[in-house]
């Protein structure tokens, strides 16, 4: 055992988890970009394409949905839990609802400060009349910009700051290091697919892809690089108070992300099918989870 407590072979088993971990995420996060670009580039049909690019963005949606409900969200309760359990606190106000739902009005702040703002400075009506046209022309996405540009980002700090915790967790893990290793980076998969799915969906540019693909890809082996270089320090009651409230407020902008937003938006043609992908996704994950039992 080194100076730092840590076995060699769990160190070793750390840090071969950041290396696969950056790279297996990588290769699920640009593998669907450069495969759904290819296709688009031979494919002379867009209405297949679209078909098959919602389709997909379903099956991301439950990806993301089981992620939030069966991971996030009872992880964060737990850690809560422990945490005063720890510090022999005992609460008599529901402090982990309150930063899920301070979490989750967050959102609703911001997305309507921008509205307003938004109306402020552009033609009401002709806003109006684009947001009541069915079919989603130029003009329609361009007014919706600011929103998909939101909720991009949220996806994006939501993931990542769950990716960075779970290396964090990671990191500073000691028993059955081997079996959460192999689960996260089946779990991380999953989301780096699903990630580069829903940016493609939104059709922002391949410079913004790439960078959100890579920020999402190092979070995880950040979090146990950091875990590694502050061992000992990771366990102190400060940080894990300031992690209980990262982990209460990102739940809550995740949940609203994934409800109000990714499953929602999904519905109009082809209900079924989408229905489908969307539990497909969930199965999924519920199955990757399954295995740490």
């Amino acid at each position: 055992m080194d100076s730092s407590g840590v076995s060699p072979g769990l160190l070793h088993i750390k840090l071969l988890a950041l290396v696969l971990m950056l790279g297996f995420c990588l290769l699920c996060g640009f593998s669907p970009v450069c495969v759904m670009r290819r296709a688009t580039r031979f494919s002379s049909d867009p209405g297949s394409r679209h078909r098959v690019l919602s389709l997909a963005s379903c099956l991301a949606c439950g990806v993301f949905l089981a992620s939030c409900l069966l991971e996030l969200l009872p992880d964060f309760l737990n850690h809560m839990r422990d945490t005063f359990s720890r510090l022999h606190i005992t609460l008599h106000y529901p402090l982990s609802e309150f930063l899920l739902a301070m979490g989750f009005l967050l959102v609703f702040v911001v997305e309507q400060m921008l509205l307003a703002f938004r109306e402020q400075t552009s033609d009401v009506s002709l806003e109006k009349q684009a947001l009541v046209d069915p079919h989603r022309s130029r003009s329609s996405l361009s007014s919706c910009a600011v929103d998909a540009g939101l909720r991009v980002f949220l996806l994006l700090f939501c993931v990542c700051v769950r990716a960075f915790l779970e290396g964090v967790s990671v990191g500073c893990q000691r028993e059955r290091l081997l079996e959460t290793c192999v689960t996260l980076l089946l779990h991380k998969a999953l989301v780096a697919f699903s990630l580069a799915v829903r940016l493609t969906h939104h059709a922002l540019r391949r410079t913004l892809v790439a960078g959100a693909l890579l920020l999402f890809s190092v979070s995880c082996p950040a979090g146990i690089g950091t875990a590694l270089a502050l061992e000992g320090l990771m366990d102190g009651p400060q940080v894990q108070l300031v992690r209980c409230a990262v982990e209460g407020l990102t739940a809550g902008i995740f949940i609203n992300v994934c409800v109000l937003e990714s499953v929602w938006q999904e519905s109009g043609s082809h209900r079924i099918h989408k229905v489908a992908f969307l539990l497909t996704g969930f199965a999924l994950v519920t199955a990757v989870l399954f295995s740490k039992v």
